[in-house]
């Protein structure tokens, strides 16, 4: 098996740490290989790292030079010599089987990345599953298939949870800065990692519980998914129908918004548009057509071998 590294990102998370820590030590002395477990500091303006080092003295504390929320990883990745890296969200709880699973993947040679179950911090519900790509009234959706607890590819890897094949990830060149600063940056990376040929895959025996912070339902987060939802569609996948019906679809969107009194998504929207404008060139060679679009949809319907 491949030589591994565990990533944990934080800021400001000693109340995340007191529980995740405890069960990677755990993990990594079930699992029986060699097993650094790293603490990614973005910069914690609390005393995060002197509890670490108190309590926890085995873990390397490695302070990033700047916070760059989940583009830290891109930083580490180039620091470390493993050949896998498990990346993680702070405020998650690993069981204590939750290694052996999500790495034995990644022995094959054409395997980007393995994507972890999350369940709810109670563990009553699944909230992770094979994502899956749609397409909705001419638009692009993606979610998880939280229902379907069977091991299978997935569109990609939530990067809260998942192991990655350190090599690929920096030929990728890591997560796009086209969606800094978060959201959807894990989708891009997986679907970059589709072209190339590379798989990611689902393992629903590498369980994991994941703490709901609440911050999902704040205005800078729908804000920031919608925006990335948009450039990611905007910059990988064909687009549907001639340019007038493309317009037309958005517009009758827009109006069903105003219509409600929500004026967040054309602002949003407009907004997007603008900076896209400035930046498209630079992402031209991101862009598929449908053939292949349809090539990859085979690909990760297809059973794992």
């Amino acid at each position: 098996m491949k030589s591994v590294c565990l990533a944990i990102l934080n800021y400001n998370g000693v109340h995340h740490l007191e529980h995740l820590l405890p069960s990677a030590i755990e993990a990594v002395a079930d699992f029986g290989q060699p097993c650094p477990i790293v603490v990614l500091d973005n910069q914690s303006t609390q005393n995060d790292q002197q509890w670490v080092q108190k309590h926890f003295p085995g873990v390397n504390f490695i302070r990033a030079p700047r916070n760059e929320f989940m583009f830290s990883y891109n930083w580490l990745a180039e620091q470390r010599r493993e050949e896998v890296m498990v990346l993680l969200n702070n405020d998650v709880r690993l069981t204590k089987g939750f290694l052996q699973p999500l790495l034995q993947h990644l022995d094959a040679p054409d395997v980007f990345s393995v994507c972890a179950k999350s369940l709810s911090w109670d563990g009553a519900a699944a909230t992770c599953g094979p994502a899956k790509l749609l397409q909705v009234h001419g638009f692009y959706r993606w979610h998880y298939e939280t229902e379907r607890q069977e091991f299978a590819h997935t569109l990609f890897s939530s990067s809260g949870f998942m192991a990655v094949d350190r090599e690929k990830f920096l030929q990728l060149g890591g997560f796009c800065r086209l969606f800094y600063p978060m959201y959807c940056d894990d989708l891009d990376l997986g679907f970059r990692a589709w072209r190339r040929g590379w798989r990611s895959i689902y393992e629903p025996r590498s369980v994991l519980y994941h703490r709901d912070s609440g911050s999902s339902a704040s205005k800078w987060v729908q804000e920031n998914h919608l925006k990335n939802s948009l450039l990611f569609e905007w910059a990988n996948l064909p687009l549907e129908g001639h340019r007038l019906e493309r317009l037309a679809r958005t517009v009758n969107i827009m109006r069903h918004h105003l219509m409600h009194g929500k004026i967040e998504w054309p602002r949003i929207w407009f907004k997007t548009w603008w900076s896209w404008v400035q930046v498209r060139k630079k992402y031209r060679h991101f862009k598929i057509n449908k053939v292949q679009l349809g090539r990859i949809q085979a690909q990760i319907a297809s059973p794992v071998r």
